[in-house]
């Protein structure tokens, strides 16, 4: 039956919020036979031929939640176009420190996200799945694991699972790194070509997605291509669930259909800035994604990437970071350079220098000893010197996060340069610091 038959034969079944991955309500771990109840692993679901569900996501305009926002559907059949055998690949990494949505997902609905597995298994034909996690995620594998027995428990036939661990790091949740440590070696990045699609775990296509991703893909076999386009911006049909945090008064992981205005993130969900602070800046995206400045809430800017590329930044892993004005912000950036720096894999001299250079620039922008030359090569550096080199998109991710910075909190920068600093005090609120000298950029 044509996709487009099967969509139609599916749009009656009420669609509403329980329908969506957060639920209302589940706030622990979903067993199965609760999972079953919200109608998981229903036939209709399972009706659909390989062929039909690469159609059916490619019809839905599902996009990847991991950072890329690559079209699923395309990135479907590019592997089931690849000899087989075939591996689909779950990257539950999530090394973004201002990201818990996959945790959230996997720990609250870990059925979801294994029916997902399991349907793209199907379409690409895949004898096997890799859940690929950090090695500190004690409580994401736990919850995965007893998934996994009761599936088998149940009697339901699944492809061969096996769980790999990475140590934490940032480039480690790279999709390359990702296959790289499946394969027995070091969760680092690769060059590409070739790419995971054309030869991944064991040498053979690999479909990598990421949580949120694969949490999608059983609502639309179950209730059709439409139903994710119900919500969301119509580039990026669907909800996202956004990770917020820094000086908000209630931070948390929220689902919100995509499009959204950031203002109503921060203030409606997040409850607006602790003691009725104004905001200096946003990391919107996470650490890769870039700096907004609070001129941004107030003309409208929305949570989808046309609207987000605009200001220079892009959606990222949707995780949102509140710096209030009442600390310093350049330390913020000072300090994220320096994660760069020390993030690195050390395997490419670009990214390597790259990222220690500009560490080093921006910690001299907070002592105000940078001479006007440091950041006139400052600027080249971030927008043209260092984008797109080296193996992944750590640089890249530097890059932005030093071009965004230099605008956002350009007087800061100058009246650091005065000497004194701003007056404000340097405590970093960004998740994942743990104290340190913010002159040490590795």
């Amino acid at each position: 039956m044509a996709v487009e038959q099967r969509q139609r034969a599916t749009l009656h079944h009420p669609v509403g919020e329980t329908h969506r991955l957060l639920i209302p309500g589940v706030t622990r771990r979903e067993s199965l036979m609760e999972y079953r109840a919200q109608g998981g692993y229903a036939p209709e679901g399972w009706a659909w031929s390989p062929e039909e569900l690469r159609d059916l996501i490619a019809a839905s305009g599902l996009r990847g939640r991991g950072g890329a926002a690559f079209p699923t559907g395309r990135k479907w059949h590019g592997v089931a176009a690849q000899p087989a055998p075939r591996v689909v690949l779950v990257n539950a990494a999530e090394s973004e420190p201002a990201s818990a949505k996959d945790r959230t997902l996997l720990l609250r609905r870990p059925h979801l996200v294994l029916e997902g597995a399991l349907l793209a298994a199907r379409a690409i034909d895949a004898q096997e799945i890799v859940l690929y996690l950090h090695a500190t995620a004690t409580e994401v594998r736990a919850s995965l694991e007893l998934a996994l027995r009761e599936l088998r428990a149940d009697g339901v036939q699944t492809p061969h699972f096996r769980i790999v661990t990475a140590p934490p790091g940032y480039v480690a949740g790279e999709s390359s790194a990702a296959v790289r440590r499946a394969n027995g070696g070091p969760a680092k990045p690769t060059f590409k070509p070739p790419r995971p699609s054309e030869r991944g775990v064991g040498k053979r296509p690999t479909l990598v997605q990421n949580v949120e991703t694969l949490g999608n893909v059983p609502l639309i076999a179950r209730h059709g291509a439409n139903w994710l386009r119900e919500v969301g911006a119509p580039n990026l049909p669907g909800t996202l669930l956004v990770t917020l945090s820094g000086a908000v008064n209630r931070p948390g992981v929220y689902e919100v259909p995509s499009g959204v205005p950031l203002r109503h993130i921060v203030e409606e969900l997040g409850g607006g800035v602790i003691g009725g602070a104004s905001i200096q800046a946003m990391l919107v995206g996470g650490y890769f994604a870039g700096w907004l400045g609070p001129d941004a809430l107030e003309l409208g800017a929305r949570l989808e990437p046309e609207s987000l590329r605009a200001w220079g930044v892009s959606l990222g892993a949707g995780a949102i970071v509140v710096v209030p004005n009442w600390i310093c912000g350049l330390a913020q950036a000072a300090w994220l350079m320096r994660f760069f720096a020390d993030e690195s894999a050390q395997q490419c001299g670009t990214c390597l220098y790259g990222t220690r250079a500009v560490a080093d620039v921006f910690a001299r922008l907070l002592r105000g000893t940078a001479s006007p030359s440091e950041r006139d090569r400052l600027r080249l550096w971030a927008e043209r010197m260092l984008p797109g080199r080296g193996a992944c998109g750590h640089l890249d991710g530097a890059a932005i996060a030093a071009r965004t910075a230099l605008e956002v909190f350009a007087d800061d920068i100058r009246r650091h340069a005065l000497g004194g600093g701003c007056g404000r005090p340097e405590t970093v609120i960004l998740p994942g610091y743990e104290g340190g000298d913010l002159d040490a950029a590795a």
